[in-house]
């Protein structure tokens, strides 16, 4: 049996309260660079805070910080290689960059590592924007694992045809920004 101190005990709230601050902070407001600040405090406290990371680089990810982003999910996929989340996020981020081979590939191993809805309807939705009928096969499964979420997500959010897809105003003002970031990095 492992025995904590109070110390210790109240460091792991005060970690948890901040890694939820984080996960608002990036999840429902879409403040990405508070949740990394908020991460980074964390990462202060615990250096090794797997969820910390994790959370920090779907931000950087959406800020268009692809370097430090690439760097940081190779670090968790290092530490942890058997923890599907680092191999989704860096799959998602390769789909966006149209490199799909390689993001099928990570896609798929994260389902191998542990099948859950968001990695089983993402893998669904990328097969069935390459073309490919296995897309059907994955989304019966997404469907298996959350019905709700999977007529919700096929309701809001399922994509038929890349060109087909009408984005607001602030959506394109996203993909300016994330084009612009993309060719700085690629310079």
């Amino acid at each position: 049996m492992i025995k904590l101190n109070l110390k210790e005990i109240v460091r792991m709230d005060k970690v948890n309260e901040m890694l939820y601050e984080a996960r608002f902070l990036r999840n429902e407001i879409g403040d990405q660079k508070g949740a990394i600040k908020e991460c980074d405090k964390i990462l202060k406290i615990d250096s090794n805070n797997r969820d910390a990371m994790l959370v920090k680089a779907g931000a950087l990810s959406e800020l268009g910080k692809f370097k430090e982003f690439s760097e940081l999910t190779e670090s968790i996929i290092q530490k942890w290689p058997e923890d599907w989340e680092a191999y989704y996020l860096k799959s998602m981020f390769l789909f966006m960059r149209q490199k799909d081979e390689k993001a099928l590939e990570l896609m798929k191993h994260s389902i191998d590592l542990n099948e859950n809805f968001n990695n089983v309807i993402s893998y669904a939705q990328m097969l069935h924007l390459n073309g490919s009928d296995y897309y059907q096969e994955y989304l019966e499964k997404a469907k298996e694992i959350d019905k709700g979420r999977a007529n919700n997500f096929m309701r809001n959010h399922w994509v038929e045809d890349v060109n087909d897809i009408e984005l607001t105003l602030m959506e394109k003002l996203k993909a300016l920004k994330f084009m612009k970031n993309l060719r700085k990095m690629e310079k």
